[in-house]
């Protein structure tokens, strides 16, 4: 029989968080990323792997004409998740964005669970655009590889690569290289591509306009939504992940000279050229061809050939391949910033953190995502990597809009360290010694400040000990009940609220409010009795308790003292994001889900086995 006081030990120790200290925000790796670079960063990261690798699946298979709105839809959930990217990258500029945004904020199993679907995700990805950017390639000298791949080295097909793709494996491992010799490098070398790039997309769009017809939208099998609403929004849920550079962006934000400003103008910048690019791309794409005529494989370069513009696709290659290496290197570069954070917190193992003392790069993490994807995209076809490559990143937005809500509304550490010009973060004592506060009481603040850390930092999960004196000061009305509502005639409603811990019951009230609105999306997506007064009343029910749950949050006393990029409409905007996000998440593939559990054992077995037992966290807790 279990002992009980081992089982509160353990299911503790999983939601242990991680501490916030000076030590966190040190870095062996080097700060050298501007804002032109962080923007190149996102764009690269972005543009080339919706348009050029899955506008032709989404296009054919999934949503037809309306891959438009299905832009639009994946463009909007991107967007609110990059707001909740940039406050949590300004306010903590570490490597592994969503991994430590969750590790800080609700705790090591969920950071794990996150980090490891966003590392593997991101891994697939890559063998995703090489085995495509291969594709183009060889379309240009008349699929000669492959003709010569699938005589003499057949594969089973199907789930399986029908050839073994050695040209994806050497574009991975050239682009890798490149990673190896240092960031700035890389940086450059993304710049110039990605220009190319963008030129290559305003081409597109304009002598798609040129050779438009609008038939193509209307008269054609199917009309605009041969897939009705249901394939637009499946489309939305493949092309979400094609808006991937923020978390390429928040990856690199320990390599960001100024983070807390560059970090958020560059998401913003590269959103709206995204947003654009794609919107403008997939409509002439539509309007050029019947959506049942559009290459799965090449479909911009096959749509100029249809039009009599055979000439075109040559500039379309070039600018797909300039776009597919910018997005290969940007996520090659995301990659081992996850394995090396999650290696640092002592989650996975030691060898992933090295970093090399002339360039300053994780080498071993590198070298190993350009292994195992170099593996993968011999292995599998590219229609079954493509299935894979939405989950991961559903789930780490999801994540990251739930913890800016949850910190928003609960005493933290976050907000005792602000950091300053020169990147560091003040402790208790430096906080005391500014002239904008001489006039508080230094005994109170400091018994305050040891007394709210104890008790209020990680809601039960084990803390490093640290003198008083570089005791961060934890403010602990945040997540209590405002004053005025208190002494308001409605007051008495929220007295009950007084006997739990600050923040406690904003985070119930999330949950419920999540269990409702995830509820009315699953009703209202797979039971087809839309025409039932059963089924109005419970989706209308349950959405109506999930707004007014939300609205209640803002009774509660919220986070002001952010200094750095915050979301705005705070909770309603995050929990918009949490919304969509979810509802993208429930129009996944069965497939896609068991792919999930098969890679989710595996990563819980080197939990249990490893993580777990060295992890930091729980190092430091058993030293107190």
């Amino acid at each position: 029989m279990c002992d009980k006081g081992f089982c509160r030990r353990f299911f503790s120790n999983l939601s242990r968080k991680k501490d916030v200290s000076e030590d966190m925000l040190r870095t062996d790796l080097k700060r050298c990323f501007n804002l032109g670079d962080l923007t190149f960063l996102a764009i690269s990261g972005m543009i080339g792997s919706g348009l050029y690798v899955l506008a032709g699946t989404v296009t054919r298979e999934v949503a037809g004409p309306s891959i438009v709105v299905s832009y639009v839809i994946a463009a909007l959930a991107s967007i609110l998740s990059a707001f909740c990217y940039a406050e949590f990258s300004a306010r903590i500029p570490v490597a592994g964005s969503a991994y430590q945004f969750t590790y800080i904020s609700v705790g090591e199993f969920w950071a794990f669970v996150v980090g490891w679907n966003v590392a593997l995700e991101h891994t697939i990805y890559v063998a995703a655009i090489a085995r495509t950017c291969s594709g183009y390639l060889d379309s240009l000298f008349g699929n000669q590889i492959e003709i010569y791949m699938r005589t003499h080295a057949p594969m089973a097909g199907g789930f399986f690569a029908s050839y073994p793709d050695f040209l994806a494996v050497g574009i991975i491992f050239v682009l890798g290289t490149v990673l190896l010799c240092g960031v700035k490098l890389s940086s450059k070398v993304n710049i110039v591509i990605a220009i190319i790039n963008i030129l290559v997309i305003l081409f597109i769009i304009s002598t798609g306009m040129y050779l438009a017809d609008i038939k193509n939208w209307t008269q054609v099998r199917g009309g605009f939504f041969p897939y009705g609403w249901a394939g637009t929004i499946q489309g939305a849920t493949t092309l979400v992940y094609s808006y991937v550079g923020y978390e390429v962006v928040a990856s690199a934000t320990e390599e960001a000279i100024n983070a807390a400003r560059d970090i958020p103008l560059s998401l913003f910048i590269s959103v709206i050229v995204v947003v654009i690019s794609y919107v403008g791309g997939s409509a002439a794409l539509t309007l050029m061809v019947p959506w049942y005529d559009v290459s799965v494989t090449a479909p911009f370069p096959a749509a100029y050939q249809n039009r009599g513009w055979p000439w075109a696709k040559y500039i379309v290659s070039i600018g797909a391949l300039a776009a597919m290496l910018t997005c290969l290197l940007s996520i090659m570069y995301v990659v081992p910033r996850y394995l090396l954070a999650m290696s640092r917190d002592g989650l996975l193992f030691q060898n992933l953190q090295k970093i090399s003392e002339r360039t300053k790069v994780p080498y071993v993490s590198t070298l190993i995502v350009i292994i195992f994807s170099g593996v993968v995209s011999i292995v599998f076809s590219l229609n079954s990597l493509v299935e894979f490559i939405a989950v991961g990143q559903l789930l780490a937005c999801t994540f990251v809009a739930f913890c800016v809500i949850k910190l928003r509304y609960s005493p933290n550490q976050i907000s005792s360290y602000e950091r300053s010009d020169e990147g560091g973060i003040p402790t208790l004592r430096e906080w005391l010694e500014n002239d904008d506060n001489k006039e508080v009481n230094e005994l109170t603040q400091l018994n305050q400040a040891t007394k709210n850390r104890k008790e209020f930092s990680t809601d039960g999960a084990n803390d490093c000990s640290t003198s008083a004196e570089d005791t961060p000061i934890i403010n602990s009305s945040f997540g209590t009940v405002k004053k005025s509502i208190l002494h308001s005639r409605v007051g008495f409603l929220f007295e009950w609220t007084t006997a739990y811990a600050p923040g406690r019951i904003p985070f119930y009230i999330l949950l419920s409010a999540m269990a409702c609105s995830t509820t009315a999306s699953a009703v209202a997506l797979f039971v087809n009795q839309q025409d039932s007064w059963w089924y109005i009343s419970i989706v209308s029910t349950l959405s109506v308790i999930a707004c007014l749950l939300i609205t209640t949050l803002r009774c509660f006393v919220q986070d002001d003292t952010i200094r750095t990029f915050k979301v705005p409409f705070v909770p309603f905007v995050p929990f918009c994001s949490i919304v969509i996000n979810i509802i993208l998440m429930l129009k996944l593939k069965s497939l896609t889900w068991i792919r999930m559990a098969v890679w989710m054992t595996i990563g819980l077995i080197i939990y249990a086995a490893y993580g777990y037992r060295n992890s930091k966290a729980g190092k430091k807790g058993l030293e107190m």
